[in-house]
């Protein structure tokens, strides 16, 4: 029997507050160069200013800015 190492041991996690989610939320929305309420817009008409903006939809979509 072989020894196994885990594979992820050299991963690391951060845990961000509510302080670093809006760093976060406001840092992506300021690389796409909108609001979020125009990045909305784009995600509901399924076109993005930018291959930036999609990606920073897929990165903040799950937050809801009022909550943060």
């Amino acid at each position: 029997m072989t020894g196994t190492k885990d594979r992820y041991a050299d991963i690391e996690v951060d845990v961000l507050d509510d302080a670093g989610v809006r760093t976060l939320i406001d840092n992506a929305l300021s690389r796409a160069g909108c609001t979020w309420e125009e990045l909305q817009e784009q995600a509901k008409a399924g076109s993005f200013s930018s291959e930036i903006a999609r990606r920073a939809w897929f990165v903040v979509s799950s937050f809801e800015p009022s909550s943060v």
